[in-house]
């Protein structure tokens, strides 16, 4: 009796065995979220003389959704959907306005007022799959659309000779783009369809900056600097999150 009531625990034990396995091995869809920090790279990212926009972006965070499907077991579609938020980097400006100060045979101290870049993106291409048993390996390079919002930066110059407030202003713009995006990511199960993902990705795109200008005022004294050139826009995140197999 005792024998006959092993042999059905074992039986019982192997299908459902099998039935994980065979609902693995059928898995078509994989649905995630993550966030974590971000990176600026690129023209944005590297300081540069007389280029008021270079070295301007810092790090910041970001979030994404993703849905992959699986065509093969080791080939699929991946669209991705993130959102960068970085700080801004105020010193490009700051030299800037010390050579309008210049102009202006004058010195000041400056306080900044600055708002944040942002990067938003649309991608979608082909994904491969490396499979250990549950775990998952997931490689991707995509191509679709970006959106990038410049920030503003607010300078108030005290004049250090008593003379005239002098202000500078980066005036914010928005800008779309075709874009490039590839990275990777692990997955590792947790409890039934769920896992845990960890990743890294890199977007970017030559965007055109355009209608961008730095405005200067001290009294009745008014310049204005237009900036309208192409860029490389571009951000690499890392970070983690969950995600559903179904």
């Amino acid at each position: 009796m005792q024998l006959n009531s092993t042999k059905k625990a074992l039986l019982l034990l192997s299908f459902l065995a099998f039935s994980i396995q065979s609902q693995a091995q059928n898995t078509r869809s994989f649905f995630s979220v993550a966030g974590g920090y971000s990176l600026p790279v690129g023209e944005l990212a590297r300081e540069k003389l007389d280029d008021p926009f270079a070295g301007l972006t810092g790090s910041g965070y970001f979030g994404q959704a993703n849905y992959d499907f699986r065509v093969f077991r080791w080939l699929g579609l991946r669209a991705s959907g993130s959102m960068n938020i970085n700080n801004t980097n105020s010193a490009p400006i700051l030299e800037k306005a010390d050579t309008y100060a210049e102009l202006l045979n004058d010195t000041y101290n400056w306080q900044s007022r600055v708002s944040r870049w942002k990067l938003n993106a649309v991608m979608l291409g082909p994904a491969l799959y490396i499979n250990f048993k549950r775990v998952q390996i997931e490689l991707h390079a995509q191509a679709g659309k970006i959106w990038a919002n410049s920030p503003s930066v607010n300078l108030v110059g005290t004049s250090k000779s008593g003379g005239e407030t002098l202000n500078v202003n980066l005036i914010p713009a928005s800008t779309s783009a075709f874009g490039l995006a590839g990275g990777l990511s692990l997955r590792l199960p947790l409890a039934g369809a769920l896992f845990f993902q960890i990743g890294a990705d890199m977007i970017g795109a030559e965007a055109e900056i355009k209608d961008v200008s730095v405005e200067v005022t001290r009294g009745t004294y008014k310049y204005n600097d237009r900036i309208h050139e192409k860029r490389f826009v571009g951000v690499v995140n890392a970070g983690a999150g969950f995600g559903l197999a179904f």
